[in-house]
């Protein structure tokens, strides 16, 4: 490991850019889009922002952003179908909004159980970890959905039992999406009343609001959902939007004297840049403009997929999904490519930065990786 050249802190901040630009064309197997332009918000770096206490309040605290963090939860919760009584924030990034999920469902349930997929992003085990909560990781089916039949008999096994759901709305490796309609079907056919449902809809969540659906997404058929506003939409710094009712957050909220305003987050203490810089992306488009970037991602997910078939490659991709998943190759490809690995496949995701250029060079050393293998 290389040691940080003190002495000159120039040049080693220079040779650190020169790095993350090379690297910046290499990375396919993680959600991040790249392409944007905030040097317009370099002069708000002068102020110390904290976007303490609740969004929707006034605080005491007067180096805030609330205003535009309102704003960008008004636009996340219309693409939901929710225009009123809603209640959200910006987060630090998934992590934090699915342990805010599952807080505020424990917060209803205290002896509730969680039930989650084999497949759900491991910020979800950390989070039942760090709220000592009762769980039940499910199976899932081959295209990575929660098993709906051992989900069903899971709650059986304790139906005396609070329900809380973690379902995936995309998962972190293969994209795919639980149907929340059928867990509710679930739910009503054990006559269970006592449940939460949160939906970990990390970088899906800005996809498929601009998809077809046979059944839109609706923020009244749940209780919260997670969204991350680095992967789609692009911020230099790991961000995301949680959403929840106005009634469903007010079993966790206490209001704090020293800064006039309610507590309801997990950190207190927030950045107000992210707040700036998803105002800043949702305003730069329009509606169609977004919905041309997320339909391109697919699009360009489907031509990966089908040239990697052309080419011998099992690959195999979601529907409304830009993960393309196939065989794992040698580690050489995974760390000059950036894919990620899990167990014996692994995946790129055509984000809207990665261009097809880069797309045809990733599938031609695929290739050239695959008969290596075969010698």
């Amino acid at each position: 490991m290389e040691n940080l050249d003190f002495t000159n802190y120039r040049s080693t901040l220079e040779k650190k850019y020169a790095e993350l630009k090379k690297n910046k064309d290499f990375i396919t197997g993680y959600p991040g889009n790249q392409n944007f332009d905030y040097s317009i918000l370099s002069k708000f770096f002068e102020f110390a922002l904290n976007n303490i206490g609740d969004p929707l309040l006034q605080s005491n605290f007067t180096l805030n952003t609330h205003e535009f963090e309102r704003d960008v939860i008004t636009f996340i919760s219309n693409l939901y179908k929710k225009e009123n009584d809603v209640w959200g924030y910006i987060t630090n990034g998934g992590t934090e909004g699915n342990l805010t999920g599952i807080h505020i469902g424990r917060s209803h349930y205290p002896e509730g159980i969680i039930y989650f997929s084999a497949h759900s992003h491991y910020s979800v085990a950390k989070a039942i970890e760090l709220t000592r909560s009762k769980s039940s990781c499910i199976s899932v089916l081959p295209n990575g959905e929660i098993s709906y039949l051992e989900l069903k008999e899971k709650i059986i096994e304790n139906i005396n039992q609070p329900v809380i759901i973690l379902a995936n709305i995309g998962t972190t490796m293969t994209g795919a999406i639980d149907d929340i309609q059928t867990i509710k079907e679930i739910l009503s056919d054990l006559n269970i009343s006592n449940y939460y449902i949160h939906c970990d809809a990390a970088f899906h969540g800005l996809i498929l609001p601009f998809c077809n659906l046979p059944t839109p997404l609706n923020l009244n058929d749940f209780h919260s959902i997670s969204v991350s506003g680095h992967k789609l939409i692009g911020s230099p710094i790991p961000c995301g939007v949680f959403l929840t009712h106005q009634n469903v957050v007010d079993k966790i909220k206490h209001y704090i004297e020293y800064i006039k305003s309610g507590d309801c987050t997990i950190s207190g203490s927030r950045n107000g840049i992210t707040p700036l810089i998803l105002w800043c992306a949702i305003h730069q488009k329009t509606y169609d403009e977004f919905k041309n970037i997320a339909q391109e991602c697919i699009v360009k997910a489907e031509y990966a997929r089908d040239k990697m078939l052309l080419n011998g490659i099992q690959a195999w991709t979601n529907q409304y999904s830009p993960i393309v998943l196939f065989k794992k190759p040698s580690n050489e490809m995974i760390k000059k490519w950036s894919i990620a690995p899990y167990e014996n496949i692994s995946h790129i995701i055509t984000t809207p930065n990665l261009p097809y250029e880069t797309i045809d060079k990733l599938i031609d050393d695929l290739v050239l990786d695959k008969a290596k293998s075969v010698d």
